[in-house]
């Protein structure tokens, strides 16, 4: 434990409500929505020509099946990253609960008597090493909910450029990316530091219907409270590439009683522990930390992020309607893939030795098949990749 705040006990209350629910349920509408555009693209899959069967006359069939496939990859990533998100929610409240009904028990051993400091504190550091096992799965899970809510964000973004049709590289774009992407499109131009052809012509039906894509995944604002998703990502920044953070902890109650422990979550997450430290000591120590619980913020990142990703899907399954059934609306670009042969290629062996395994058979499911067709990979199609000189 890093540290202690002294400056009394805090007003908010922990969850103990403790409902067997299916995690499942938080995020349902928007797995349900990112479901049905998947289902739109496997429609468009040509398993004879490869990739996507509209996007011929657009871009060769090896770019179609590359690109195809990863914007269906993308859609299933988006799907499993909020799900495992919210499974980090329910895994965090759960824990949360089981340390805190223990050491609300050891408090009220301390009910009606003097008690030193010291003793107030005994009672809620971890009195087992189970207990302690269980405080860093609450901090992992912490993390785990982060990294899964800001991977769905970026997962979404490779899906917005495709379905829009917007020129830049998927690989490399990341949630940060298509922000800026969708800040430069209204004044993009020769003399605007966007590359030309970024964007369908301006003026066309096509550029406005990216214009309407890009524009409601910049509404981030309109689906939680201020500055929710750059403090997701910056958190999400810290944990995953920063040094760690002093860990505080804070007593709830529960009727003026002691009822739980909590570790803030830090209201600045970017700033080191010196920029947080000193801001606190003009702000009051209290400013370096949200209110809230941290069981509060994550339930609440998570409704957001659901949100929002459910209206970035419904608008990019319309788009894809629409284009299909007008192909000249947006030309899809060849320039959002590389070139076949230029991946990073290593030689890492793994560790021990080979596993055995029986791989003569392999068992999926019929959408499997047929995306594994239509990019050209089963045993009767994977040739005509080396027979072909061309990379698109």
């Amino acid at each position: 434990m890093a540290g202690h705040i002294d400056a009394g006990l805090a007003t908010t209350r922990p969850c103990h409500h403790q409902e067997m629910t299916d995690y499942r349920d938080a995020v349902r509408p928007a797995t349900e929505a990112i479901d049905v555009l998947s289902s739109e693209i496997e429609a468009d899959l040509d398993e004879m020509a490869g990739g996507i069967s509209w996007w011929n006359g657009h871009v060769g069939w090896k770019v179609s099946a590359q690109l195809g496939e990863y914007l269906l990859a993308s859609c299933t990533g988006v799907g499993t990253s909020l799900r495992n998100a919210s499974l980090a929610v329910e895994e965090h409240r759960r824990t949360e609960f089981s340390l805190n009904h223990k050491r609300s028990a050891r408090a009220r051993s301390l009910f009606g008597r003097v008690s030193s400091r010291d003793e107030k504190i005994a009672v809620f550091m971890p009195a087992s090493a189970a207990e302690e096992r269980n405080e860093n799965l609450q901090a992992i899970w912490a993390e785990q909910v982060l990294v899964s809510l800001a991977q769905a964000l970026d997962r979404l973004a490779a899906v917005v450029l495709v379905v829009s049709g917007v020129k830049a590289n998927v690989l490399g774009t990341d949630w940060n990316e298509l922000m800026k992407i969708a800040e430069k499109e209204p004044r993009s131009g020769r003399t605007q530091g966007v590359r030309q052809g970024t964007f369908a012509a301006s003026g066309t039906t096509g550029r406005d219907r990216q214009s309407e894509l890009l524009q409601i995944a910049v509404a981030w604002n309109e689906h939680g409270p201020e500055d929710w998703l750059p403090w997701l990502l910056k958190a999400r920044n810290g944990t995953v590439h920063r040094a760690s953070r002093m860990r505080f902890h804070v007593m709830t109650t529960d009727k003026g009683q002691p009822s739980g422990l909590i570790t803030p979550l830090y209201a600045q997450p970017d700033w080191a522990d010196t920029e947080a430290v000193i801001s606190a000591s003009r702000g009051g120590l209290e400013s370096m930390f949200l209110s809230s619980t941290p069981q509060a913020v994550f339930e609440g990142l998570l409704t957001s992020v659901a949100s929002l990703s459910k209206a970035v899907v419904d608008a990019s399954r319309q788009l894809w309607i629409d284009r299909r059934a007008n192909p000249e609306l947006i030309i899809q670009h060849g320039g959002t893939w590389r070139h076949l042969g230029k991946a990073s290629v290593y030689q890492f062996p793994g560790y021990g030795d080979a596993a055995p395994t029986l791989a003569s058979e392999i068992a999926v499911h019929p959408s499997a098949i047929r995306r594994l067709r239509a990019a050209k990979l089963m045993d009767d199609q994977v040739g005509e990749w080396r027979s072909s000189s061309s990379d698109t």
